[in-house]
């Protein structure tokens, strides 16, 4: 496994895993007044990039394609045109109606399996056929960091979170897996910093994730970047 910025490559299945396009977010700032550029064209660019460079077979998304869970934006489409390779997802919670937008194979919320790998969004549970993977994916929780630099100032930087069931998970499902948290894909939407979503966290099944930027520089547990007004 290799992190690539906001992806992750892995090299025995010769796959390109993003998550949390959240294609058409744009929309959602200018109706609050708050002018972007349009990011769909630059993450198309940046994936086929990131696919040329590793000669990935295959692109995986853990969910949310789209932002808005009612529209079915007319760019998605033109997102994947001459996208020539292999593409799978997994529905995530803001993927209303992605089924009849895209061509390629959108899995349940409860996730699919590829030999070991599990691949998952995160909002829903996965299934038993997911969670007998070794190493399972997933997204939903856009996870950064809040930083400070010398002078006080406050940065937030988006991470990958990894780690592993803990006893209690171990109990439910019969064996250790281990967990691969991916930053969102689009630099544009917010984040849970110090909050973990999702019923496998909720529910207090996962232990405490280690934190690594995205040049893959390990910064510690991710309770340590937690913040008390997030979790009240």
């Amino acid at each position: 496994m290799r992190i690539l910025e906001r992806a992750v490559f892995i090299d025995d299945i010769a796959a390109l895993l993003i998550a949390d396009l959240h294609i058409g977010y744009e929309e959602e700032l200018q109706a609050r007044g708050i002018v972007v550029p349009w990011q769909w064209e630059e993450m198309r660019r940046r994936i086929i990039e990131l696919m040329q460079d590793t000669g990935a077979r295959k692109l995986i998304i853990l969910g949310d394609i789209k932002h808005d869970i009612l529209s079915k934006p007319f760019y998605i489409r033109k997102f994947f045109e001459g996208m020539d390779y292999e593409i799978m997802a997994v529905k995530g919670n803001h993927d209303g109606g992605i089924e009849d937008i895209v061509s390629f194979p959108v899995h349940p919320a409860s996730g699919f399996r590829l030999g070991r790998y599990g691949f998952l969004h995160g909002h829903s549970w996965p299934s038993e056929d997911v969670m007998s993977s070794e190493i399972l994916f997933m997204g939903h929780m856009h996870p950064e960091v809040e930083l400070l630099d010398s002078m006080g100032k406050s940065h937030r930087m988006p991470c990958f979170l990894m780690g592993e069931l803990n006893d209690k998970g171990k109990e439910k499902y019969g064996k250790k897996v281990k967990i691969v948290v991916l930053p969102a894909f689009n630099p544009l939407v917010g984040a849970s910093i110090g909050k973990p979503i999702g019923p496998l966290f909720k529910n207090g099944l996962v232990e405490d994730m280690d934190v690594y930027l995205l040049n893959g520089t390990y910064l510690g547990k991710y309770s340590e970047f937690q913040r008390r007004d997030l979790d009240e």
